[in-house]
């Protein structure tokens, strides 16, 4: 059994992760923490800790899991790149598994668009459309960002239209525009379950990996594209 620990315990993803812990076979639910219950009071139980939190704690989370030893799958996005940097260096002791987007479709998406960039040539333009609820902190979001990312490798221009609309969970599409053709690929989110889905798929995997940072192509062996 893979004990999970999750941090973040009483928001809307922690109550979506705890569910899925609970209902899988192999996995039990070792311990929460939140504000009011510092990580450092449960971590010990943990086999693996899940963090979904907020930009300021994640960093904080990561680097007490070094010290422990335990490893950690970090869903909190909006990180800047000092946070990201402590998270790194965190991974040089514990094995790491932090991703723009959990959903393991996104996850497929950023290798579409992989395939697609670097297939079709230098005619055809690139467009990303993003919309998230208005609540969403960053614009664009990071699944955004890594989409622009893997779509402009060799410097390709690629440009991003962001939106913020009531209670949308998540949707994203890229267009390949060409002379005589356009091809378009998109992602629907139905419910923010699929990102607990997905840090659950990761936690699984993460058991018993390494010192390293990782993402979800790893979990879902996509890593033959350069993200």
């Amino acid at each position: 059994m893979i004990n999970i620990v999750i941090t973040g315990y009483k928001g809307r993803m922690g109550g979506h992760i705890a569910k899925l812990v609970d209902e899988a076979s192999d996995m039990t639910l070792a311990g929460g923490a939140d504000i009011d219950a510092p990580l450092k009071d449960v971590i010990e139980k943990a086999d693996v800790v899940i963090d979904f939190t907020q930009a300021n704690a994640a960093p904080d989370n990561a680097e007490l899991a070094a010290e422990m030893g335990k490893p950690i799958v970090i869903g909190t996005t909006g990180l800047t790149d000092e946070q990201l940097a402590r998270v790194k260096k965190a991974s040089e002791r514990i094995p790491v598994i932090h991703a723009p987007n959990m959903s393991l479709g996104v996850n497929v998406l950023f290798h579409m668009i992989n395939t697609a960039a670097s297939t079709l040539g230098e005619e055809f333009k690139i467009e990303i459309n993003e919309t998230h609820h208005t609540k969403k902190l960053d614009s664009p979001s990071g699944t955004a960002k890594r989409m622009q990312e893997v779509a402009s490798a060799g410097g390709r221009t690629v440009n991003v239209h962001a939106f913020r609309e009531g209670d949308v969970v998540g949707d994203h599409s890229i267009s390949f525009d060409g002379p005589e053709e356009i091809l378009e690929i998109k992602h629907h989110a139905k419910t923010r379950k699929l990102f607990a889905r997905g840090a659950v798929t990761a936690a699984r995997w993460i058991a018993g990996k390494e010192p390293g940072l990782y993402d979800m192509s790893d979990v879902l062996g996509l890593r033959s594209s350069p993200l």
